[in-house]
Formats: C-alpha cells, sequence, structure tokens
C-alpha cells in the first residue's frame, strides 16, 4: 500500500470497483435476457391497469364509448360514431368485440386500450433495441411505461391503441427498412405495416399525424437510396382510404364551440412538452449521478455515435412534432385543446430520451438499468405494482365503486336537481340510483350557452339522452323554468363549461349555496335557487 493512499480511500475503491461489477453483470443479465425484463415491465402494466380500473368508475369521455359500442347495430354505431362521439370507429368495434367476449362493464370497456399500451410497449422496445441494443430498448419500454400517456391509455379512449399501432407501425417500417435484399420476411414487414398504418387511421384522426411522420422518414430514406420500394409505398397509400371517415367528423366537430379557456394558445404548447418531459429529465439526471456515484464519471463519457439513422431521426422528430402541430393548427379554429390530443407525439420522446441516454452513457447496458428502475420508482409504477399484487383485490376484479350524490344534501325531495355540467350529467346516469335519477335534470341553453360560457359542446345532450337511454331529462331552459321556480343546482360556478349558473344569477334568481359535497364528480357546489315571481326570458 502506497504511503499517500489512506485505509478509507483503500475501501472506497474496493467499493467502488464492488458495486461497478455488480453494475455490470446486472447490465449483461438483461442484455442477454431482454424477454424477462420485458414481461416484467409486462406484468408491471397489467397489475396498473387492474389498479386503475378498479379505483375509478367510466368518466364522461369513455361513458361515450361504452354507450356507442353497444348500439344496437353495426349500421347505428357507424352513425354515431359521426354524429357524437367524433371518432373513426375501430375502438368501438374493438370494444364490442369485448363485451361479446367478456360481457359489458368498466374492464372490458377498457381492455383493447389496455392491450393496445401493451403493444406500444412492446413495439417501442423492439424499435429501440435494433439500435442500441436490449437494455436501452427496455429503458425506451420502462420510460413508456413510467410517462404520462400510460395513465392516458387504461381510459377506455382510443389513446392507448393509437400508441400501440403507432409502435407496431414503427418497427414494421423498420424492419423493412432494414432489410438488405427483398426476402419473405419484407414482404412480412410490409403487409404488418399497412395493416398497422390502416389501423391506425382508423382509431384516431390525429393517427393522421403519425402517419406523415412515418412516411417523411421513408422520403428521406428514398432519396437517400435513389430508389423507391413498390411494396413499402403501397403499404403507405392504401390505407389513405381511411381518411374518408375523418370528412363527416371534421365537419361536425367544426359546428361546435369551446370556452376561451380551454381554446388552444402559445402556452400550450411550453405546458404540454414540459409537462411530457419533466419527469423523464429527472429520470436522467438521477441516473447519472446514481451511476457517478457507483461507477465514476467515466462511464458518462459519450460514444461517436447517436444510433439511429437517418431516416429514423426524422419519425422520431415529427412524432415529437405533432402536438406542436396540433395547437397550431387548433389556434387558428379556436378549438380546444386537450393534453391527451397529443399524445400520439409522445412514442417519439421516449425514444429520443433512451437513445439520449445511451449515447452519454456509452451504450453501456449497466446505465440503462440504472435508468429503468429509477424511472419505474419515480412515477410509482413498481410500488404501485407491489402493493396491487399483495392486496390482492385485483384479482376479484369488480365494479369500480363511486363516491355517489348523498341523498340527505337534498333536504326537500320534492325538488328537482340540475346539473349545470354535461360531464355529470351523463355520469351520474350511469352510476346514480333511479330514484334520484328520476328528479335530474340537464338544461340546454341554447345562446345563453353561447352567451355566458361560449359553448355549446353539450347542446345535443337531448339527442344522447335518447340514444343512450339516460333516465335523467333534458329539457330546455325556458321550459324548465316555467315549471320549476325553486330547484337545486348542482355545478361549479367559475368552471368554463358551466354556464347555468351565472345565467340563472342574470335572470334575478337568489342562488342559496347549501355548501359543497364530496362525491366523485367533477362538481362539487350545491345552490338552492328561487327564482323571482317574473321568469326571465333566455
Amino acid at each position: 500500500m502506497s504511503d499517500t493512499t489512506s485505509i478509507p480511500q483503500l475501501y472506497g475503491r474496493r467499493l467502488r470497483a464492488v458495486l461497478t461489477q455488480m453494475l455490470l453483470s446486472t447490465g449483461s443479465w438483461a442484455e442477454n435476457h431482454p424477454a424477462v425484463g420485458l414481461l416484467g415491465l409486462l406484468l408491471i402494466w397489467a397489475l396498473a391497469a387492474l389498479k386503475y380500473s378498479l379505483a375509478f368508475p367510466l368518466w364522461h369521455d369513455e361513458i361515450f364509448t361504452f354507450y356507442i359500442s353497444q348500439a344496437p347495430s353495426l349500421h347505428e354505431l357507424f352513425h354515431q360514431t359521426r354524429s357524437i362521439d367524433l371518432n373513426p370507429p375501430l375502438s368501438y368495434l374493438l370494444t364490442r368485440a369485448s363485451f361479446n367476449l367478456f360481457g359489458i362493464g368498466t374492464l372490458q370497456c377498457r381492455l383493447p386500450e389496455i392491450l393496445g399500451f401493451a403493444l406500444a410497449i412492446v413495439g417501442t422496445f423492439l424499435f429501440v433495441r435494433r439500435r442500441a441494443g436490449n437494455a436501452y430498448g427496455l429503458l425506451a419500454a420502462a420510460l413508456l411505461l413510467s410517462g404520462i400517456p400510460a395513465d392516458l391509455s387504461i381510459q377506455a379512449r382510443p389513446y392507448g391503441l393509437m400508441l400501440g399501432l403507432i409502435a407496431l407501425a414503427l418497427v414494421a417500417w423498420q424492419a423493412s427498412s432494414s432489410a438488405e435484399v427483398r426476402s419473405y420476411r419484407s414482404t412480412l414487414a410490409d403487409v404488418l405495416l399497412f395493416v398497422a398504418l390502416a389501423a391506425l387511421l382508423l382509431t384516431h384522426v390525429f393517427g393522421l399525424l403519425a402517419w406523415a411522420a412515418t412516411a417523411a422518414g421513408e422520403l428521406v430514406q428514398s432519396i437517400e437510396r435513389r430508389r423507391l420500394e413498390p411494396a413499402r409505398i403501397i403499404a403507405f397509400l392504401l390505407p389513405l382510404a381511411a381518411v374518408a371517415f375523418y370528412i363527416p367528423l371534421l365537419q361536425n366537430h367544426g359546428t361546435s364551440a369551446f370556452p376561451p379557456a380551454f381554446q388552444a394558445s402559445p402556452n400550450d404548447i411550453f405546458e404540454f412538452y414540459i409537462t411530457h418531459i419533466a419527469r423523464e429529465l429527472i429520470c436522467i439526471w438521477l441516473s447519472a449521478l446514481t451511476i457517478i456515484l457507483l461507477a465514476g464519471r467515466s462511464w458518462l463519457r459519450g460514444s461517436p455515435t447517436f444510433f439511429l439513422t437517418r431516416p429514423e431521426w426524422v419519425v422520431t422528430s415529427g412524432l415529437i412534432a405533432i402536438p406542436f402541430v396540433i395547437i397550431f393548427r387548433l389556434m387558428a379554429l379556436h378549438a380546444a385543446f386537450f393534453d391527451r390530443y397529443g399524445t400520439a407525439g409522445t412514442i417519439g420522446i421516449f425514444i429520443l430520451f433512451a437513445v439520449f441516454f445511451c449515447w452519454w452513457s456509452g451504450s453501456r447496458p449497466a446505465s440503462a438499468v440504472v435508468a429503468a428502475l429509477i424511472a419505474l420508482l419515480i412515477s410509482s409504477r413498481i410500488p404501485d405494482a407491489i402493493t396491487a399484487a399483495t392486496q390482492g383485490q385485483i384479482f376479484r376484479h369488480t365494479e369500480p365503486a363511486a363516491v355517489l350524490l348523498n341523498p340527505v344534501a337534498l333536504p326537500d325531495p320534492s325538488l328537482p336537481l340540475v346539473d349545470a355540467s354535461g360531464l355529470t350529467f351523463l355520469e351520474m346516469n350511469r352510476r346514480e340510483p333511479i330514484q334520484l335519477l328520476n328528479r335530474t335534470y340537464y338544461l340546454v341553453g341554447g345562446s345563453a350557452a353561447i352567451q355566458y360560457a361560449h359553448a355549446s359542446i353539450f347542446e345535443g345532450m337531448a339527442l344522447e339522452a335518447k340514444l343512450f337511454h339516460l333516465r335523467g331529462q333534458v329539457e330546455t331552459y325556458s321550459q324548465f323554468l316555467r315549471e320549476h321556480p325553486r330547484f337545486y343546482v348542482f355545478g361549479t360556478y367559475e368552471y368554463p363549461e358551466d354556464w347555468l349558473l351565472r345565467k340563472l344569477q342574470a335572470d334575478g334568481a337568489t342562488l342559496r349555496r347549501l355548501g359543497d359535497v364530496d362525491s366523485s364528480y367533477k362538481n362539487h357546489e350545491l345552490y338552492e335557487v328561487t327564482m323571482p315571481a317574473v321568469k326571465a326570458n333566455p
């Protein structure tokens, strides 16, 4: 031992050497046994999905999926997707099949999206592993599982299915593009690409932007190689026939008005990207710090290559740009933007983070394992999965219990209850007992809804009540006031879409706030309303 080397320094070096060797062994094992890691991620996803579905009842948008999928005929199902919910039909058809196979229920309603996101996990892994190795493929899949899209993809809306089909299209395109010579495998990849793109365009309108991003990558590749691949060109162009479904959807969407608070703005661009990379940035920096502590700074000196091909970079960049394109277009239309609209672009974000960390860490598999574990821990995926499995309730899956509206809060059983929000009205019709729904109303405001909320998205509630056989009643504002000078209102005064309370106040009604109601609905304020002797005209 050198005179200048103290005993603590010697033990510190030995400890770091042991930890480094452990990291190397773990990374090597993960690189050589990717199926185990992938199955682990899918198991975590399954537990998370079962736990969520047991904890949360169907919300407003999911209820549309629930009812439309049970339409009396396929013709009626197609009609309702064009006129009411404004989505292409594939997700409803798959939910209908789920109902036929497993019965009607909340979990069955969400099953196509849950399976679709499982496909996204596998597809993201396969896409990244081809360029960066198995461990970094697992990291990309873990980032996807830990991100915001995973929470959204448990819901019975098309987003989980859309992500799965985007990932499948990426894998098929990459496999076909990587083939040196034409073979049955490249032909099979082209067929799979066609199926994935056709299904994607039949799932969501924004899937067209993911198609465009992938097509841009194919264009760049064709320019680089100075040749076209007829089979792939056909695989890209034939699915565009599905765009015919979009025409009535876009026409009907254009007739809706949205409150200014929900309309797209430049700030939405900033907020979307910050929200969807914040957790990933924390993960990457914590991973880097952990690697420095365990193995030293030499593990973070970068790699001479950045792994993806130029066409793959074009596709990844195009996917990341999708939210920007959507927001910019919706700004021009003065239409609403919600974060879920940008979901199609998030796979590009996770691919970018995985490939960047691969470059930064010198493509060491051990670094990918560290980052994947940290991602799953800071997002609570691993703790939640352990809790869900040990409690055992998810294996005895039942319908989720909702916190219902307490009838004691409505002291006079003779008075009607008016929902100020169409969201709450639809959810109550799914959850509440018939005794309460018999006196529950939603009021159609017409020009009043535009005047006080600048919104018309719930003005078609009467049609929805008829098609979905809702037990609550829908009436016009003026008709209801002619018959009911005193009633309750369940609403939120400041919520942008809730015009009713502001209209009643403008018409001279006395609003007596009875208090806040603890329930599972968006609304939480309960009012007793008394109209003046002379009712105002609407």
